[in-house]
Order: C-alpha cells, then structure tokens, then sequence
C-alpha cells in the first residue's frame, strides 16, 4: 500500500472499527493482534489510550492461545508469531510502504515454518491431516456435533455439513488462505498502530481506495498459471495452487479499491447498498473485484475517471 505522508494519531472512525471487527470474526485475531502488539511495544508507550490498547490486544492475543494444543492449531499460532515478529523487525527503521513489507513478512515466514517442518521431519500429508483434522473439528463444533456444543438448529447444520464433508480440499488449500489472512492482518496491524500510537513508526498508511502495487507482478500469476497447467509432481502444483489463491486475493484487493475510488463521493446509504449487495452475491463481487484489479494492471482505472485539470485542450 503506497504511503505518501507520516500522519500519526489518526482517528478510529466506524469504518476502520467494523472492518477490524469483521476480520477478527472471520480470520485468526493472532495474524492481526501479535503485530499491533509488537508495533506498540517497540513506540514505546506513554499515554493511557496506548497502555489501555496494548493491554486489551494483550488479553486478547492470551485468549486466542486457549484450546486443545493439537497440530493444526499449533501450526496456525507459530505462524501467527513468526508473521509477527518478521513485519515487526522489518518495520521498526523502514521508510518503505507497508504493503510491500507486509508481503514480505508473510512469504519470509512462510518459507521459516517450512523450514522449521522440514527440519522437525513433517511431511506435508501430515500437515494437510492436521489442517483437516482442525477445520472438521471447527465445523463439527459450529454445527453442534461435538460433544460439548449445544445442538443448533437443523438448518445450520445442513448449511455446515457441506464444508465438513469438504475439509480435506479446503486443507489443501489453506496455506494460500492462511496467507492472505496474515498480509491482511499485518496490513491492519500497522493501520491501527498508527491510529493509536502517539509516535508511531515509520509513515502512515494511505486510504485503501488508493492501494495498488507494481504492475509487472501480474507476469507472477501468469507464470503460477503455467503451473497450474503443466505436467508437474502433484507437490509443486499444491505449490501452485496456494500462490494463485494469494494472486487471486491481490487482485481482488485491488478491484476493490477501484470500487472503493468511485464509491468514495457517493452517499453513505448508496455505499452500505453496495456493500450489503456485494456480500450476499459475494461469489459474483469477487469476480468483479478480480476482473477490475487485473485491468487496472493495463488501463490505470483510478487515473482515467479522476477529473482532467482546469485549462487542457
């Protein structure tokens, strides 16, 4: 996400809290609450509002640590951790935008928890077990399945039971989700440092409507693609597979920034309408998003609908 200016003490508006409430309800809070602690660790605290924040994401990063300490779960908080302390370190003297570091961090701690894997004599099966084993469990206990959940209504349970029937496909795919979830996290992370903090570090983030990243990354996810296609072993197109889900993701974040662009001089009512119309046709917004984001790779939407200046031919 590009930066053009420090601006600390920006305040918490209601929008940047529902998008930090829906993420926390939606994702792991350890990818977003590790990084803002750290972040607010390293400003060195003063005021009450940052010691009354940092204690509060303190005692909730120490309550996203409860449960059965199975390997999945214990996967998920070592990544959690290494996302934390990677995007801390590289943005503690950075001048750099964030989202390029924020990428980095989640590629460097990708390949450390592979390493760390590896190096413990775990194969992938076994981790694709444990990812499974961890979202069944999930669904089973949302749908009232397990033994200490109460039984919910007929009607949740044939909404779940589809995606515990699909839990080891959605395994396969979860490294790719669990890395998207991780640059969002970390990208929200330094959002709310700066919203906070006092003196925060490095320089602000710009508005989302303004977020793109450079365009030659497109040959990335078409190199992915390839792939995908090819003849390959059946671990380099898992490989494949997760990089593209990430490309997916980037794109579409992208597309929605330019929906964000030309929704921001439109009434509130009209931009909650297109939001609420948005999640419940969600499959076909994120074509949407994913078809302007990879356009805007080509035709710099945002600058052709900005207004010409006074006075051109």
């Amino acid at each position: 996400m590009d930066v053009a200016a420090s601006r600390p003490g920006r305040r918490v508006s209601f929008g940047a809290a529902a998008v930090l409430a829906g993420y926390l309800l939606l994702a792991p809070p350890l990818f977003v609450l590790a990084p803002f602690v750290l972040l607010t660790l390293l400003s060195r605290p003063r005021t009450l509002r940052e010691l009354f924040w940092l204690v509060a994401a303190g005692v909730a990063l120490g309550l996203s640590f409860t449960g059965s300490p199975e390997p999945g779960l214990e996967l998920l908080w070592a990544s959690g951790l290494v996302l934390a302390a990677v995007f801390a370190a590289l943005s503690l003297r950075s001048r750099a935008p964030v989202f390029g570091r924020a990428l980095v961090a989640v590629l460097l701690s990708a390949l450390a928890i592979f390493l760390w894997e590896w190096a413990r004599g775990v194969s992938w099966p076994e981790l694709q077990q444990a990812f499974t084993t961890m979202l069944r469990e999930g669904y089973q206990a949302m749908a009232g399945q397990s033994g200490t959940a109460p039984a919910p209504k007929p009607e949740v349970q044939k909404l779940l039971q589809p995606f515990i029937d699909a839990a080891p496909d959605l395994a396969r795919a979860l490294p790719g989700v669990l890395a998207l979830e991780g640059l969002a996290g970390a990208l929200l992370a330094w959002d709310w440092h700066h919203r906070i903090a006092a003196q925060p570090l490095g320089l602000a983030p710009a508005r989302f409507r303004g977020f793109r990243f450079n365009d030659h990354l497109v040959w990335g996810a078409i190199f992915t693609l390839a792939l995908l296609i090819a003849p390959l072993p059946d671990e380099v197109a898992l490989i494949a597979e997760n990089l593209l889900i990430l490309w997916v993701g980037l794109y579409a974040m992208r597309g929605l920034a330019i929906i964000a662009a030309v929704l921001a001089p439109a009434p509130a009512p009209l931009r909650v309408l297109t939001a609420a119309v948005g999640i419940l046709l969600l499959p076909l917004a994120l074509g949407v998003c994913l078809a302007l984001g990879l356009a805007d790779t080509w035709l710099d939407i945002r600058a052709r609908l900005a207004p010409a200046a006074p006075g051109g031919v």
